[in-house]
Order: structure tokens, then sequence, then C-alpha cells
């Protein structure tokens, strides 16, 4: 009898360890929410940490098949491994197993288990591969395997950057990582709200990406995307219209 109810007991405790999040309801077209130009909050010394992120599955997509792009129907995309988490920090999904239905919307939730200390200050790498399993009317159903490698969590000290901000202040950090392989973040600070024009060169001159950014006073990141750029050596720059700032990356695939 005791082992009895102490398997009811544990399968009751696994069925409310499902995340509790809400879906972000300013988000309707499909995709994962907050972008990857967008980015996840920072985390802070000594405070709980939690980021909602919503899931929005498409049910109708095209997908390449031998080669060919077919027009398929999504039945599930499911979340298969999450690594790069800090020790002291979870994640949970609010769809069973992490499978969402496509068609669906849904939402997955970062947390802290613990708040995070000083000896956790750090730039962590999300690496995030998913499994998408579609109809293309063939009879048998096709998978598609993704890998998700945007997402940083930054863990920050909350007085490592306000006791040097000034109205002045505008400052451009070094990029992460460096060489960079796929995705890179690059941070700046500013002493005031401020849009900030961003530019990746080659070493020809020639200019690769740009973007215009609505920036806040504190820090700040950009995300670039640098898998179809060739190996080599790039500048990036910020400016706001006054004051530029550059720094050099490095690309190797």
């Amino acid at each position: 009898m005791k082992q009895k109810l102490l398997i009811i007991m544990c399968v009751f405790a696994t069925s409310f360890a499902a995340a509790q999040c809400v879906p972000d309801a300013q988000f309707t077209a499909p995709g994962i929410y907050p972008d990857e130009t967008t980015g996840i909050d920072d985390a802070i010394v000594g405070q709980p940490y939690n980021q909602v992120i919503t899931i929005i599955t498409p049910l109708d997509t095209n997908v390449e098949y031998n080669g060919i792009p077919i027009p398929v129907t999504i039945q599930s995309i499911e979340l298969t491994s999450f690594t790069g988490l800090p020790q002291n920090f979870a994640y949970d999904c609010l769809a069973t197993n992490c499978i969402f239905d496509g068609g669906s919307t849904s939402c997955a939730e970062l947390y802290s288990t613990s708040d995070p200390t000083s000896s956790d200050i750090g730039s962590y790498q999300l690496i995030m591969t998913t499994t998408t399993t579609a109809d293309a009317g063939i009879g048998i159903p096709i998978t598609q395997d993704d890998i998700i490698d945007y997402y940083y969590l930054d863990i920050v000290n909350s007085t490592s950057t306000i006791n040097y901000i000034n109205h002045e202040t505008f400052e451009l950090k070094d990029v992460f990582p460096n060489p960079v392989n796929n995705n890179a973040k690059i941070q700046y600070v500013l002493g005031e709200d401020s849009e900030i024009y961003f530019e990746l060169h080659n070493l020809l001159g020639e200019k690769v990406k740009s973007k215009l950014i609505k920036s806040n006073r504190g820090v700040n990141s950009v995300f670039v995307n640098v898998s179809n750029l060739t190996e080599g050596i790039y500048l990036y720059s910020i400016t706001n219209g006054d004051i530029i700032q550059t720094k050099k990356m490095i690309i190797k695939h």
C-alpha cells in the first residue's frame, strides 16, 4: 500500500511540474518570441529569474525533401534537447513533453532554481534542438531536425553598469563568441535612450549587414546571423549620428 501511495504521489507531483506560463498575446505570426534580434532578458545577481518564451507553431509550411521543396502540414515540433543553461537554471514547457502541435500557440519558461550569485556572472549560449514531424501527403510522415542557437543568457551584477553610466556614455563591447560561427552577440552601453545604427563591413569596406535599432539607456544587445558570410575578418560598428565606435570580428565556420 505504501509503495502504491508513493507512486501515486510521484505521478501527482509530476503532473504539476509543467510550466504555468502564459503566451504573450501581442504575437500572432508563427515563430519564437522573443526573436533573434530582441533576445532574452538578462539575469541579475541576487534576484530570481523568469523568462517566458512564446511559441507559435505553423500549421502549413514548405520543407526541403530530397532536395525538393514541398508543401507540408506540420503535425508537431518537439524540443528534443536544451543545453547551455547555468547549473542553477531550468526550463519547463506548457505543452506536454515539450511537443508543440501544428497550428498551436504555447510557451516555455526559463527560470532560476536559486538566485544567481556573483560566481555565475557571464554569458551562456543556449542550444536547443528540435524535431519537426510533418505530413507531406506521401503516406508516411517526414521529419526534420533543427538547431536554435541564437539565445544568450547573460548573468550580470545590477550595479556593474549603473555605477559608470552617465549622460555621455557610448561604449561598444567585444563580440561574443569570437571567432563567430553562426550567431554573434554584440552588446553596447548607452547613457540615454536613442536610435543606434549598426553596420558590419568586410575588409574591402563593403557593407554586408546593417540595421537601425531603437535602444535604451544601459546595456543593449544586437544579435547578428553571419552563417551566410565567408570566413575572415570583419569590422562592426555602432553610431548615434555623432559618435561612431568600431571593433573587429572574426568569422570562422
